[in-house]
């Protein structure tokens, strides 16, 4: 995913000395990293679609043609899964939509373009989860299917299972899943970005994981995420992005919330239901609750972001990193930035 491992060198520790003399370290609060809030304009019940494509530091990499680039495709999306929105459609149908066009985008890492493993192959993982019942689909370990979404997506509606590992290519087809060959999905920038991984020893690099949240005209609200993972990750790694509650979740009670960053901080938290309870139970606003899932991320080392989508009211686009590849649409306009 788009996001580093926070070092000792990012932050500072308290030494606590409890009464039994057991030294104790932990994360003084005053150093966590400041979240920056971006707000989702829409009316309390309207439609709106939000997005994002990852969140990390800029690099050498990150030119402004490629900026551009990013834009161009941040709107795409937008401009694809609005369009059900205004027709009517459900939110996960625009969620789909919009995840769809960004997996089939090079810059980002999921679909085509996705970050390689160490063995040199992509490994994709993907989530689909709608308010209104609770459903939920999940897949790992993709290597043939070139839209992630859809897998999710058939997971959640023709089965009676959540999660899926590595499921065949004949299952997939039987789920009418669109198949590509392995080098449909390998670029020449993520074969670059290996090579300089395992010449550095650096598995941690920046990434682009992709995600959407919608609302409906109904009031119902969906979330979805899409991942290649991490270059050079271990053969089998799996991080957040397909486990609901971590990097994946709705509730018409609450949120809808796809995370993006470093994938393993944000399971030990379960991010994405911490915002989610935080809302449900503690009655807390939206961006506070995701401000301080953020808070519990950065305890573990880790940065990134998330979009939420609550069951009523203003959207947010929440990260503690330098930066979130990210964009929102509703009657109220549109905004996007890389």
């Amino acid at each position: 995913m788009f996001g580093h491992f926070l070092s000792k060198d990012d932050v500072r520790y308290l030494r606590i000395i409890n009464k039994n003399g057991v030294e104790k370290i932990s994360m003084n609060e005053a150093a966590l990293p400041q979240s920056t809030v971006h707000i989702a304009q829409a009316d309390p019940d309207g439609i709106l679609l939000v997005i994002h494509a990852g969140a990390g530091n800029r690099g050498k990499k990150d030119t402004p043609e490629r900026r551009a680039q990013v834009e161009q495709d941040l709107n795409r999306a937008l401009e694809a899964g609005y369009a059900l929105l205004e027709q009517g459609a459900p939110a996960e149908d625009a969620v789909c939509a919009a995840i769809r066009v960004m997996e089939d985008a090079p810059e980002f890492n999921a679909g085509r373009g996705a970050a390689l493993t160490s063995e040199g192959i992509v490994s994709m993982d993907s989530c689909l989860m709608t308010g209104v019942d609770g459903e939920v689909g999940s897949a790992c370990g993709l290597t043939t299917s070139k839209n992630p979404i859809n897998v999710a997506r058939a997971i959640k509606e023709k089965t009676k299972h959540v999660m899926f590992a590595k499921p065949g290519n004949d299952l997939l087809k039987e789920w009418g899943i669109e198949l590509c060959d392995s080098e449909y999905f390998i670029t020449p920038a993520r074969q670059e970005s290996l090579r300089e991984a395992q010449s550095n020893g650096d598995e941690w690099e920046k990434h682009g994981t992709i995600g959407a949240v919608a609302r409906d005209s109904s009031g119902n609200i969906a979330a979805g995420t899409s991942t290649g993972g991490i270059t050079n990750q271990m053969p089998g790694r799996v991080g957040d992005s397909p486990l609901p509650g971590c990097g994946t979740y709705a509730n018409n009670d609450s949120v809808a919330i796809s995370c993006t960053g470093i994938g393993e901080a944000f399971v030990k938290e379960v991010a994405a239901h911490q915002v989610s309870d935080r809302v449900l139970y503690a009655k807390e606003e939206p961006i506070e609750a995701a401000k301080a899932a953020l808070d519990g991320v950065a305890r573990h080392h880790g940065d990134g972001g998330m979009i939420v989508v609550p069951a009523h009211g203003e959207g947010a686009m929440v990260f503690n990193s330098e930066m979130m590849n990210c964009g929102w649409k509703s009657p109220k306009g549109s905004y996007v930035q890389s």
